[in-house]
């Protein structure tokens, strides 16, 4: 992957801080929160904690982004690129599901379905650069 695909995280953080931008003035001072897969809260968060959800995305994007120019092999840098970007989309869902107010089960199942894929991703191009670094 290019090193272009590295804009992949920072433009989902964006759409996370402009999500949370877009809807602060509407939002209540506490927010449900810990939602069951009937979309019923079990569990409430402070309006204030939706800052901290993008800022998060950038602390982990710029960790990954060091470790990408500190690593040279391309397989590893794919997988922490895959890896990275699911890390900041799981982020993406837990605003939404905030958001939405548990009423979207699509979101609150998004993220472990992101998880798991990014790190299967990630895995295998752990394997592949482990493959290329032997031959």
């Amino acid at each position: 992957m290019k090193k272009l695909g590295w804009i992949i995280p920072p433009l989902i953080v964006a759409i996370n801080a402009a999500l949370v931008l877009i809807h602060w003035s509407s939002l209540p001072e506490t927010l449900p929160a810990h939602f069951d897969l009937q979309g019923h809260a079990s569990g409430s968060i402070s309006r204030n904690t939706l800052i901290y959800y993008p800022l998060i995305g950038v602390l982990i994007g710029l960790i990954a982004y060091y470790i990408r120019c500190r690593v040279d092999k391309k397989y590893f840098n794919e997988g922490l690129l895959i890896l990275t970007s699911g890390i900041e989309l799981i982020i993406l869902s837990s605003t939404m599901v905030t958001l939405t107010t548990g009423t979207k089960p699509f979101f609150m199942l998004a993220e472990p379905i992101i998880l798991v894929l990014a790190l299967a991703a990630f895995i295998v191009c752990l394997v592949k650069s482990r493959h290329k670094t032997a031959n």
